[in-house]
């Protein structure tokens, strides 16, 4: 499965402590290579737009057959107003 990761994310991504990034980037690997995964769910009102939670932060993405999209990475108190803004 092919991973692209946003410009927005990648600097989101760059700004976190080192241990979140290693987790976070652990979980990009697992969502990508499992079919179904418990954790994800999809947010309401936009379609196949999913989040999974890491820690206290949260992985907001785009998932289809062959690719995987990152959008944003952002702590959990910020993260659902980017994605409003983002998504209206």
């Amino acid at each position: 499965m092919k991973i692209t990761i946003s410009p927005k994310a990648e600097k989101q991504l760059k700004k976190l402590p080192k241990i979140d990034q290693i987790a976070i980037a652990k979980k990009i690997r697992f969502i990508s290579n499992t079919e179904e995964v418990a954790e994800v769910i999809g947010l309401k009102n936009y379609q196949n737009i999913f989040r999974i939670r890491v820690g206290d932060y949260r992985l907001v993405y785009k998932k289809t057959k062959d690719s995987l999209y990152i959008v944003l990475i952002g702590h959990r108190k910020d993260i659902y107003k980017l994605v409003g803004r983002l998504f209206i």
